[in-house]
Formats: structure tokens, sequence, C-alpha cells
């Protein structure tokens, strides 16, 4: 029924109940599963003068590094829990975009995420990534809460 599960994480404490029903998922249904990580910058903050202050390549580095333990421990995490076909992806994205882009390109039958992730204030402002995957998402959807 789900042959290739999409399994979104952001490094949140709601990560370690996604990784778990994305595990029991792909035990019951034989899948494979990819697990994907957006990089989201932070919103450009003004300066004194009204200018955006523009990324210092070291912050760039910095939560790119971050970005890619999060996907290592992820993926150690399921293989140790019985997954042997793991795929990764990470982009610098918009969360939501990226998730729906993923879904879209390589023809997941799932996509496994949170209810709510590190960004609460984004999600007040512009609505949460697992609402907009909800509504959007071409494949079924399982929102861990």
């Amino acid at each position: 029924m789900y042959k290739k599960i999409l399994v979104a994480i952001d490094g949140s404490v709601h990560t370690q109940k996604v990784l778990d029903t994305a595990i029991s998922l792909a035990k019951a249904f034989n899948s494979s599963v990819e697990i994907c990580h957006a990089v989201c910058m932070p919103p450009m903050l003004p300066d004194l003068m009204g200018a955006e202050v523009a990324f210092m390549p070291q912050m760039i580095e910095d939560l790119e590094k971050n970005g890619k333990k999060i996907i290592d421990d992820a993926k150690k995490y399921v293989e140790e829990n019985g997954i042997k076909d793991i795929t990764t992806f990470m982009d610098i994205a918009n969360a939501a975009n990226m998730i729906l882009e993923r879904i879209k390109s390589e023809n997941f039958d799932l996509v496994v995420l949170g209810s709510r992730g590190l960004n609460e204030f984004e999600g007040f402002l512009m609505g949460s990534v697992s609402d907009k995957i909800s509504h959007h998402a071409k494949c079924s959807v399982f929102i861990v809460r």
C-alpha cells in the first residue's frame, strides 16, 4: 500500500515520534523511507538604517552543519530500528514547499510529519507546515501529534 514513505523532520522534540511512527509504518508495509530536512533561514532583520542585514557565510555553514547532523542522527536511528532501504534529502528551502516538491518529483505514497515544529511564530504568521502539506499533497499524509 505504502511503498515509498517521505519522513519530514526538523529536529524539534516531535522528531522522535515522527521517526517512530515512520519506522512502524515502513515495517508494516515493507516500505522504503526517505528522511528529509529543510534548512530554514531566519527572517532578515532590519539594521538601524532600515537596510536588511545579509546572512554571513558562517551562519549558513552552521545551519547546514546542524541540518546534516539532524539527518545523519535520524538515519542512524531508523537503521538501528530495522529499516534498511533509506535515503536522505536536505536543502535550504521553505519546508512546506520542499516537502511538496519531493512528493511530486519522487512519487511518494505517504508523507509522515509532525503537527508542530521548531518555528511556532512562523506557523502563526503563515500557517503550519503540516497544514499546508495536508491541503496540497497529492498523497496520503500522516500527521503525528
